[in-house]
């Protein structure tokens, strides 16, 4: 990530999210004002320290890092957490503005939709813990732009741009089309259940589906004998579609993926996976580029770059320095944590 002119950038980047950080006191609660945290001299309101308290707190739940009464084992681990989260907050901006990369407008009308969702559905807990809709949009605003610095650093036009051949060739190696129904193995109770079909049963069915793709490939019309009486109830009234299925997705193992690219383009096919039928043809992703390749282009830049954008990112955090209100932070868990 190089830098030009770098000390003056970031003065007038430090005053500039100086400022808009004041303004977001402005929206907060009595006492929100004081100051948790500071990076290089800008304080971080107690509103952004507390989201970020809460989102070091859900992931330390999901790794089991908490006590039964949802303390954490490790306190000064979890206050290391927050602070790296509101310092990787300023640094990804500081970034983005010493590169000169204005917030695209399109993500911006993005965060403010996803704010105003965000809001309606969790409004009543962010204004639990000090958060207002304000500061939700700014640092949603500012997570999102961590997005923003990824593309500027690697995709095309970028500082370190990936071969468009890379990209490619991930795609094409990792990911797979075709043209056809998956039948799950199993039958509708009374009770509205469903339970897995019995081996004679999933037998009938099976020959069904043989007799339905010997009539698909005589007739040529997938689509067309797929809704006759004989077959529709088979295949549960589903028409042939088109689906993208990945490796290492978790919904597929790898060898039946592999199975699925050896499918011709012209002739549909049974494949006995478990627990399910596919009646499937192949499709030539190549033929549709802007189509499928596209469609999945930044999933394979994320894929190739990912890890070395999160080196870079804790290399980024590194050069700014934090210093903890430590009065005001114990006062802040004792409220949350003990």
């Amino acid at each position: 990530m190089k830098r030009t002119n770098w000390t003056k950038k970031l003065t007038v980047l430090l005053a500039a999210i100086c400022v808009a950080l004041a303004a977001l006191s402005a929206f907060t609660p009595a006492g929100a004002q004081e100051w948790l945290l500071q990076v290089e001299g800008i304080p971080v309101s107690r509103a952004v320290y507390c989201y970020f308290l809460s989102e070091a707190l859900r992931d330390a739940k999901q790794k089991d890092l908490l006590k039964a009464d949802g303390s954490p084992k490790d306190l000064p681990a979890l206050r290391r957490d927050v602070s790296a989260r509101c310092v990787e907050f300023i640094a990804v901006n500081s970034e983005l503005r010493a590169m000169e990369i204005p917030v695209d407008q399109v993500l911006k009308s993005q965060v403010a939709e996803q704010t105003a969702f965000y809001w309606r559905v969790f409004g009543r807990y962010y204004s639990s813990i000090g958060v207002n809709k304000q500061t939700l949009n700014t640092i949603l605003t500012g997570q999102a732009a961590r997005d923003q610095l990824f593309r500027a650093i690697y995709d095309a036009g970028g500082t370190k741009p990936t071969p468009e051949a890379a990209l490619e060739a991930y795609f094409y190696e990792n990911f797979v089309a075709y043209e056809g129904v998956r039948v799950f193995r199993t039958v509708l109770l009374e009770d509205g259940k469903e339970k897995d079909m019995d081996i004679p049963q999933a037998a009938v069915l099976r020959q069904t589906l043989v007799d339905f793709v010997e009539a698909a490939n005589e007739s040529g019309d997938f689509f067309g004998v797929a809704q006759e009486e004989r077959f529709a109830e088979a295949l549960s009234y589903g028409m042939p579609s088109v689906t993208v299925v990945k490796k290492g997705a978790g919904d597929m193992t790898d060898e039946n993926v592999e199975r699925i690219r050896s499918l011709a383009a012209d002739k549909i096919e049974l494949l006995d996976m478990p627990g399910v039928f596919l009646v499937a043809r192949g499709v030539n992703m190549r033929e549709a580029p802007e189509e499928y390749y596209q469609g999945y282009r930044a999933e394979c830049l994320k894929a190739l770059k990912s890890g070395e954008f999160a080196a870079a990112i804790k290399e980024l955090r590194g050069k700014f320095r934090a210093d903890e209100n430590v009065s005001a932070a114990q006062r802040l868990y004792k409220e949350w944590v003990w």
